[in-house]
This record gives structure tokens, sequence and C-alpha cells, in this order.
């Protein structure tokens, strides 16, 4: 393929020497003729080759270099996983529960368990009940507005704000829990039993 590429290029020695460097930089610049490019993982190793202490000549050979090397990808990684740490679902996602309770107004979770109930969707209707109670408590300053927290920590929080809606909110909690992740059967009955422990834990100063 190069070999034809070259040949056709040197069959016009009468060319202008302008347009034969032209053709030849045409050339030169098709992808076969073009080097890999290093990714940024082997951009970054080589910056660590060349200006980190231990590192140069003897490729990486001194021990001091790679403790280096491990101390730095280390400290890479320990930047990216707190990153990763901070960044917050889209509130439009699929996972509502790591929603900020704040965003979102619990008679508006309270309509959607009514239209999910309405539509024999029981399970999905205790879920939006659950997440409604918890709004509601958010709004109260009893229950910490912070996304992707557990039942067991918002649990706590009650119990610290609200002591005497602890027993109330936990058989909630565990109403919740038992239909949402035990994937347990449920229906008005639960429904109705939630709805009563909710108005006795708001009904808590």
């Amino acid at each position: 393929m190069r070999s034809a590429v070259w040949a056709d290029a040197l069959r016009q020695p009468t060319q202008p020497p302008e347009v034969s460097r032209a053709k030849a930089q045409q050339i030169l610049g098709q992808p076969q003729f073009r080097g890999a490019q290093p990714n940024v993982v082997q951009r970054a190793l080589d910056w660590v080759f060349q200006h980190l202490p231990g590192f140069g000549s003897s490729a990486g050979s001194n021990p001091v270099g790679w403790l280096i090397l491990l101390a730095f990808v280390a400290g890479v990684g320990l930047v990216a996983w707190r990153v990763t740490r901070t960044v917050q679902h889209d509130p439009a996602g699929p996972d509502a529960q790591e929603v900020v309770e704040r965003r979102r107004p619990p008679a508006q979770w309270v309509a959607d368990a009514a239209a999910f109930e309405a539509d024999g969707r029981w399970k999905e209707g205790l879920r939006c009940r659950y997440r409604g109670l918890v709004a509601s408590l958010v709004a109260r300053d009893a229950v910490r507005d912070l996304p992707g927290r557990t039942t067991g920590e918002q649990r706590r929080d009650v119990t610290e704000t609200l002591p005497g809606a602890r027993a109330d909110f936990d058989e909630a909690a565990e109403l919740f829990e038992r239909a949402w992740y035990g994937d347990r059967s449920t229906g008005p009955d639960e429904s109705a039993r939630f709805a009563e422990l909710a108005e006795k834990v708001m009904a808590q100063r």
C-alpha cells in the first residue's frame, strides 16, 4: 500500500518543487503514516518519569522513585473517589430515593402514591408515602436534608429530634422496607396502616 502511494507520487519528476512538497505532506498526513498518540495515562506516566526524582536514565529502577509513583497514583485515586462521593443523582432519574427531599413537596409524593394505588401498584404507592413522610420531616428539620440517606440514618434522626415518634416511625419504615426491599405482599391494609403511623409521627412536637 505504502510503496504504491510513493510510486504514484514519484511518477511526475517535472512538476514544480512546491507541488511535490504539498503532495508529500498530503501523503504523510494520511492515517496510515501517523504514529500512535499516547493516551492520558501514558502522558501522565511520561510526566512522572521526567519530573519526579528517582526516575530518569535508570528508567525507574530506584525504589524511591517507585514509592513516589505509588504515592502519586494513590493520591489521584483518592481525589477521584472523593469527587464521585460528592456527585448527586439526577432528580429526574429513576432512583428518586436519593433525591434531596426538600426539592419535592410532600403533597406531590402523596399524590403520586394515590395514583399508584389507584392503579393497583401498592408497593410503589407505599414507597411514595414513605418519601412524603420523610419530606414532611425534612421540612420540620426533624430529618437532615441530605441525598442518599438510608432508612436507618433517618430513624436515628427521628430518635434525636422527635423521640416520642420513634416507635411509630420505626414501624412505618419497616412497612416500607418489607414492601420495597423485602418484596413482601403489599395492599390497602399496609397503606392504611402506614397513613395512620405517619399521622402519629407528624402529631409529635
